[in-house]
């Protein structure tokens, strides 16, 4: 019986070591990823500041961001221009140039 509770602490430890490096060391944002996030702006949305603020937590400063004008105001435009500063890969734009930053980022011809 001892030898059971033994090899079933020894397997707990194993898979509580694989699972805390999987954490730490394998991070879930990388450089070539392959998704985008698109943050549509309205001059009516009253919880911009804080959508803006958890797409921030979420991408932790690398992942590609198109924030979309839609009809901002000028504290929501220099929300957006600040957000850009921080993270260097997010791209403003216009609804009509949406289609065309899309179709370049994914390299659709049509």
């Amino acid at each position: 019986m001892e030898n059971i509770i033994i090899i079933f602490a020894v397997i707990l430890f194993a898979a509580a070591v694989f699972e805390i490096t999987e954490i730490f060391f394998n991070t879930p944002y990388s450089k070539s990823m392959s998704y985008v996030s698109v943050l549509p702006v309205f001059g009516t949305d009253v919880m911009f500041p804080e959508r803006l603020e958890k797409l921030a937590v979420k991408s932790g400063g690398r992942s590609r961001i198109i924030i979309v004008y839609f009809s901002p105001d000028s504290f929501q435009k220099q929300l957006c221009e600040q957000f850009c500063i921080n993270n260097p890969d997010t791209v403003i734009t216009d609804s009509e140039n949406l289609e065309k930053i899309l179709s370049e980022m994914f390299a659709i011809d049509k």
